[in-house]
């Protein structure tokens, strides 16, 4: 298997299986992945912007595997960043009402969902590097 496609099976494996763990804990609950994925959207004000970090990886994973480093490489830090800004919010929407609970911690969802995201990162900078080698 090519490196390209290897690093993107671990990026994609480690984003699957983001999912089905809590990715933030509330007041009296938690939000898992899938939840995060399908409804992050909603809520642009204050930490929904982390939201956009989604499709993001979707165009890093294509630029990289059209070998354009440089564009994926720029992509998949602002994803970064994005995914790492959602550490500073304090409070999210938990139900449909609208109601917001505050943050009182991070699962094991949102470290595998930034693990996707620095492995692609990883992946472009040791791309880049083997390029210029060449």
């Amino acid at each position: 298997m090519k490196k390209p496609y290897f690093i993107l099976l671990i990026s994609l494996i480690l984003f699957i299986a983001s999912l089905p763990f809590p990715a933030v804990y509330v007041k009296d609950d938690s939000m898992y992945g899938l939840a995060c994925l399908l409804l992050g959207w909603a809520e642009m004000d204050g930490g929904g912007i982390a939201w956009l970090a989604n499709p993001l990886i979707f165009f890093t994973a294509l630029f990289f595997l059209m070998r354009k480093t440089k564009i994926s490489l720029l992509l998949s830090l602002l994803s970064l960043f994005l995914m790492l800004c959602y550490l500073s919010v304090g409070e999210i929407t938990t139900d449909e009402a609208g109601h917001k609970s505050p943050v009182t911690g991070y699962g094991p969802g949102y470290f595998l969902w930034v693990a996707s995201c620095l492995t692609l990162f990883i992946g472009n900078l040791v791309s880049l590097r083997s390029q210029k080698k060449i």
